[in-house]
């Protein structure tokens, strides 16, 4: 699969796949989108408790939950080499600014090969890719949304990890989150704040991750 495959998204409703591959617990959380969608964030709550309490999932679930934040940050990070903003306006990129994106797209690249594989391996299908929304029109603003999908995808990863039982998919998740908090840290300093801080991470539930997400999603527009 290459980095063009991988960051232009199939068409799907949302960013955790297409219905057919979604099982019962995925289509709850499918819901609790659009919920957020109409109502708000106050709706999304119940949603996701029933998704969680109807699917327990196991380790196919939760790197199948995980591997959306990779298509999100390939997505961005394709579009950002690309050199084009999200008004379609030229972006030409410093040296420096160009290989720090094309360092970024291509190891968030190996982290949706390496999760695609594991879920494979661990008898699972991955999720397809989803639609996937940003507005930035210079750099400063592209590493600002760059943070923000990384320090979520921390999150996400932080809160699942403990829940893993093989040891294959906890080192690989292990792996991919230390990763992901050097880009956040990257991208912290390229627009001058603070690298790292607070001390401790404890990882966000599934919903808070999702909710950190959802404006990215192009799922309402």
């Amino acid at each position: 699969m290459t980095d063009n495959e991988i960051a232009n998204p199939e068409p799907a409703a949302s960013p955790l796949g297409a219905e057919e591959d979604l099982s019962r617990g995925e289509v709850f959380l499918k819901a609790a989108i659009a919920a957020f969608g109409i109502y708000g964030l106050g709706a999304v709550g119940p949603y996701v408790r029933a998704a969680l309490a109807a699917d327990a999932g196991g380790d196919v679930h939760i790197l199948n939950f995980l591997l959306p934040f990779e298509y999100l940050q390939v997505s961005l990070y394709n579009r950002g080499n690309s050199e084009t903003n999200t008004t379609g306006g030229k972006m030409a990129l410093k040296p420096r600014e160009k290989e720090l994106t094309e360092t970024f797209l291509a190891e968030e690249g190996e982290h949706v090969k390496a999760l695609r594989d594991m879920i494979v391996h661990l008898g699972g299908k991955p999720v397809k890719k989803g639609n996937y929304a940003f507005a930035y029109r210079v750099f400063t603003q592209f590493l600002e949304l760059a943070g923000k999908l990384e320090t979520a995808a921390i999150g996400a990863y932080n809160g699942a990890i403990p829940s893993l039982k093989s040891k294959e998919a906890r080192e690989l998740a292990f792996s991919i989150v230390q990763v992901e908090a050097r880009h956040a840290a990257t991208a912290r300093i390229g627009i001058r704040e603070d690298p790292a801080p607070e001390p401790f991470d404890k990882g966000e539930s599934e919903q808070n991750s999702i909710n950190a997400v959802l404006p990215f999603t192009g799922v309402f527009g």
